[in-house]
């Protein structure tokens, strides 16, 4: 019986130590500061002018492909582009020849 509460008592003042450790303060500057110098280094600034140069290139193959796309359909239109239609019919065209009469 005194075994095992030898073994609580070991483990409730290990707990005890655990939770009493006090944390090194210079731990997070350290590690706050290895992060920054990582981010700092993976940082690469690109220069307006090839933003510039990207973006007006991307727009003029736009256009490109969409003009290239739409010459690629083409068809072969036998019929007449001219529709001849009796106006005589849909319109009351006998007004006007009546009025010439006169």
């Amino acid at each position: 019986m005194t075994s095992k509460k030898d073994i609580h008592q070991l483990i409730e003042d290990l707990i005890q130590k655990e939770r009493n450790t006090e944390a090194n303060p210079f731990l997070s500057t350290r590690i706050m500061a290895a992060i920054e110098k990582k981010n700092f280094s993976e940082v690469k600034q690109v220069s307006p002018v090839w933003k510039t140069a990207v973006v007006a290139f991307s727009l003029v193959a736009a256009v490109f492909s969409g003009v290239a796309a739409g010459s690629l359909y083409q068809t072969k239109n036998t019929t007449p582009d001219v529709v001849v239609m009796n106006d005589d019919r849909m319109e009351n065209f006998v007004f006007y020849n009546e009025i010439g009469n006169e």
